[in-house]
């Protein structure tokens, strides 16, 4: 974590922006702990079998110059083939964000589904995304 100029007022941490730093020893506001949990959470389904399944049926035998690569990947949105670095698996039912310790188990019920998976281009990635945070 980069260092961060803190303001104490009675007792309480505060940012520069007057955000209070009520997390790991005064230095994290509540918005970056439940981030730091998010992140942590998310690395649970890279290996999770369905997210696997899905990258395996979109996949094919690599047809590109580059021979070193092995398969390629069927964007669901766009039909593009790309690389495996150029792809990600979303979540059809979109998964949210972790606000509070409440809304943990929720995520994790919708993270672990056993279907509902399509491979994306990172492009069409970040356009679905942004589509469903308005």
């Amino acid at each position: 974590m980069k260092k961060r100029k803190i303001i104490e007022k009675e007792g309480k941490f505060y940012t520069v922006r007057g955000v209070e730093l009520t997390r790991n020893f005064h230095t994290m506001t509540e918005s970056e702990y439940f981030s730091m949990i998010l992140s942590s959470l998310r690395r649970t389904t890279r290996f999770w079998k369905p997210v696997l399944i899905a990258l395996e049926k979109a996949r094919r035998p690599n047809n590109s110059d580059n021979k070193r690569l092995k398969y390629q990947y069927q964007c669901n949105l766009c039909k593009a083939w790309c690389p495996r670095s150029l792809v990600q698996v979303d979540h059809i039912v979109p998964c949210g964000g972790i606000k509070n310790y409440e809304s943990i188990v929720p995520w994790l019920k919708r993270a672990h589904v056993e279907k509902g998976f399509q491979v994306l281009c990172k492009e069409c990635h970040k356009i679905k995304t942004k589509k469903e945070r308005k």
